[in-house]
This record gives C-alpha cells, structure tokens and sequence, in this order.
C-alpha cells in the first residue's frame, strides 16, 4: 500500500495549453461593450496575434505536491520570454475548469429576433396608423422573417466541440490556460486535490 501511494505521488501530471488574458470584472466589460472600446481592443489583440504572430504558451505540472508552471512567449516563432514558478500544492489558492461552448450562432440569431420585431412592428403599426394594409404585411413579414431566421441558427447550427479553460490562482499570478484536453486537465485537477489532501 505504501509503494503504491508514492508510485502515485511521483507520478508527473503535464497540462499544457495557451496563455490568455483574463475576462475584465463584468461592469468594466459593460462599459467597455456600450462604449465600443472592446472593439479596438480585439481588433489589436488580433493585429498582434496574426500579423506579428504573438503566441503565449504555457505548461502546468503537478509532482509530490510541488506545481510547476512554465510559460513562454514568442513572436514570429522566436521565443523572447519564459518565466517558471514553483510552488507548493498547498498555496495554490484555487483551480477553475471550464468548457465553453462557442454562442455566437445565438447572438446572431437573437439579433435577428430582435431587429425584425423593433423593425417589423414600427411598420406594422405606422400601417394600422396610415391605414395601408400592404404596410402592415410587410410588418408582419419582418417579424417572421426574425423569428424564422432565430429559430433556423439554434435549430441548424451544430452545437460544436467548445473550448476548455484551467484558471490557476497561484499567490499573486492568475494564469489562465485556453485550449487544454479535458482529460488532461482532469488529470490536473485530482493531482492538484490530490497535493491539497497531503
């Protein structure tokens, strides 16, 4: 019993994945939507990642209770930056895994929703108003059109893989990896609880 709880616990558990930035605190994210500001900044943040080819990669590991993380940048493929921190498993303060699932095909069907109602019933009404009966079909027609489209993006638009996500609170560093194996990261995950327990 005891070779196997140290055959265990010398076991290494690698999660590897790219750095990302974490999500603003959630009014700063309102205020940066309705400002417009997101927009600039995503547009930068592209600019940075394909045309100067700036990638941030990151490697986790677990080992008798020690967590290892390694991060490394690069720019054109020539890596410029790399930073290792180590520390006990106990003064990790927290671990987050997450599976989004990729929304955009809902907002894109929501929007639609939304314009042809605001749209067709601005229409419709100014048609009752006028008395113009072709008017108030062509309000109605938006509508539809609105709801058809809504409902054609959540009925025929494929759910997807997703992406997963680990966020790391070691001390005073966040570091949040994007684009992990789940089973991978579940393999990180009992390690890091498992280095928790001891």
């Amino acid at each position: 019993m005891r070779s196997d709880e140290t055959r265990e616990s010398s076991e290494t558990v690698i999660l590897t994945g790219e750095v990302s930035r974490m999500p603003a605190w959630a009014p700063i994210r309102i205020l940066l939507i309705v400002s417009g500001l997101i927009l600039v900044r995503n547009v930068l943040a592209l600019l940075a990642r394909y045309c100067l080819g700036l990638r941030g990669r990151a490697s986790a590991s677990v080992r008798d209770a020690t967590i290892a993380v390694t991060v490394e940048w690069s720019i054109f493929g020539r890596r410029f930056r790399r930073a290792r921190t180590e520390s006990p498993v106990r003064c990790l303060e927290a671990v987050r895994f997450e599976n989004r699932q990729r929304y955009l095909h809902l907002l894109v069907g929501f929007g639609a929703l939304t314009v042809g109602t605001l749209v067709g019933m601005q229409w419709f009404l100014d048609g009752l108003r006028a008395g113009y009966p072709y008017l108030v079909l062509v309000g109605a027609a938006i509508v539809a059109a609105g709801v058809v489209v809504d409902m054609a993006v959540y009925m025929l638009v494929p759910k997807g893989v997703g992406r997963s996500h680990l966020v790391l609170a070691l001390g005073p560093w966040t570091i949040r990896l994007v684009g992990v194996d789940p089973t991978q990261a579940e393999a990180f995950w009992g390690a890091v609880h498992a280095g928790w327990k001891r």
